[in-house]
């Protein structure tokens, strides 16, 4: 035995420089395909949690920070580190309609700014180089002093005074006065070319301002506002089928025209490969096929979609909806018929937001022979019975339903069947009831009697 601190054989051996390698067989760095197999089960097995685990812990504030589509139809997404910003150059029109109002009177300004100033310094420099600026132009100056040394630009003696004509040159204001006259002479080529090219480029910047003030001013952006959503979703039966339901209105007189309404379901969702996606988009049917998604948007409508099994709220029941995490967003489209522009709006309901067992509130009544929509009732719900099963779960205990109905209704043909067979037989009896056992012994008594005579006369 080696004493306690003492350095064993074995140890100096495998803590020697020759056997400072591993004697286990070294693991190849290509892994095996049962090996990938399981680590993408592990990798599988950690992102398909139970439903239970992904019950939102967040608070309905934090909740409403997420939203996808804000209630107002604002998009909460930020686009960052965008590298080819060349790109909006390419659509100047487009780029510059979008900015936001102050941005937009801010460049509108500078545009009339820059090019004032940028036309006065060109026409100080031609003055100046001229030499017109050094001699003095006295206010009756005679004819004979303008003949042999006509100024280029008459008025003109510093850079405030060129200015100003550059102001009035753009914006064809055209003062006449004989304290200051301001006129460009005939003999002055290079004046001239300058006053057409500021004529000509102060047009293109009257056209362009004008034209994008025009659709910032016009855009359906601010029309959309007058389109109401219902505050909630409800969830209740309508002809026998459970619906998601919303109300949606105009408040203009001048309505929309060729209105289509669709509905998407925003939601984190895992392939079967292990992808994880984190918005989803799946499409919620309102009707496209039969036409119910084109709407004639005079009054207040309610717009349903049928939860079957394509929708995505199959599986659904009201504790599940409460844990799940999913947004759907609303988009309704159309043409304003006071503009003929597109107008698109849109909003989005959570989870939170979605009444299970509730219906609207009818805003709409007659009365002096017309139609009034009660616009204080468009928001209200009120509650009816509704299972608190899931689509799916209703389709089948219906379906078990139909069995057990159409068992008893099939049990109920059996007996009365098997009754009338009965029936049958006990009609049949009677037809040979009359021979019995009484008549066959008379018979084969006869029989006998008869052959015994048949003997008898034959013997002699």
């Amino acid at each position: 035995m080696p004493e306690i601190g003492c350095i064993s054989p074995l140890h100096v051996i495998t803590h020697s420089p020759l056997h400072s390698t591993s004697l286990l067989p070294a693991k190849s760095n290509i892994s095996s395909p049962a090996r990938e197999m399981e680590k993408l089960a592990k990798a599988m097995s950690k992102l398909l949690e139970s439903e239970s685990n992904q019950t939102p812990t967040i608070t309905p504030e934090t909740r409403e920070q997420l939203r996808y589509v804000a209630k107002d139809g604002k998009c909460r997404v930020n686009l960052c580190h965008i590298s080819e910003r060349g790109r909006f150059l390419s659509d100047i029109f487009t780029s510059f309609v979008d900015l936001q109002y102050r941005w937009f009177l801010f460049v509108f300004m500078m545009c009339y700014i820059v090019t004032w100033f940028f036309f006065a310094v060109l026409y100080f420099l031609n003055a100046f180089f001229r030499g017109d600026l050094e001699k003095e132009n006295p206010l009756t100056t005679p004819e004979e002093n303008l003949i042999d040394h006509a100024p280029c630009y008459l008025g003109v003696d510093d850079f405030i005074s060129a200015l100003l004509f550059s102001v009035e040159t753009q914006r064809t204001i055209g003062y006449v006065s004989m304290v200051s006259p301001s006129t460009v002479s005939p003999s002055c080529h290079e004046g001239v070319v300058l006053v057409m090219t500021q004529c000509i480029v102060g047009s293109m910047i009257d056209a362009l301002m004008v034209g994008c003030m025009f659709v910032k001013i016009s855009r359906p952006k601010k029309q959309a506002e007058t389109l109401l959503f219902s505050r909630t979703c409800v969830i209740a039966n309508r002809d026998d089928q459970l619906c998601l339901m919303f109300r949606l209105g105009d408040l203009r007189e001048s309505h929309m025209v060729d209105a289509k309404v669709r509905a998407k379901l925003i939601k984190s969702q895992q392939t079967a490969e292990g992808e994880f996606l984190a918005l989803e988009q799946t499409e919620i049917n309102l009707g496209y096929e039969t036409g119910s998604d084109r709407l004639f948007l005079v009054e207040p409508q309610v717009i349903r979609h049928n939860i079957d099994c394509d929708s995505p709220l199959w599986e659904l029941d009201p504790e599940q909806l409460r844990r799940q995490q999913f947004e759907i967003i609303v988009i309704l489209e159309g043409i304003v018929e006071a503009t003929g522009m597109m107008c698109q709006a849109k909003t989005s309901y959570i989870e939170t937001e979605i009444e299970w067992g509730a219906r609207f509130e009818p805003c709409m009544t007659l009365e002096k022979g017309s139609f009034r929509v009660d616009l204080r009732r468009f928001h209200t719900t009120y509650k009816v019975p509704l299972p608190n099963c899931s689509a799916s779960q209703a389709h089948q205990l219906m379906a078990l339903a139909d069995c057990k109905v159409q068992n008893h209704r099939t049990s109920q043909n059996w007996e009365s069947w098997a009754e009338g067979m009965t029936e049958e037989d006990k009609d049949k009896q009677p037809s040979h009831g009359g021979f019995t056992i009484a008549n066959i012994q008379e018979e084969r008594a006869s029989e006998g009697n008869e052959s015994e005579e048949g003997t008898e006369k034959s013997t002699p």
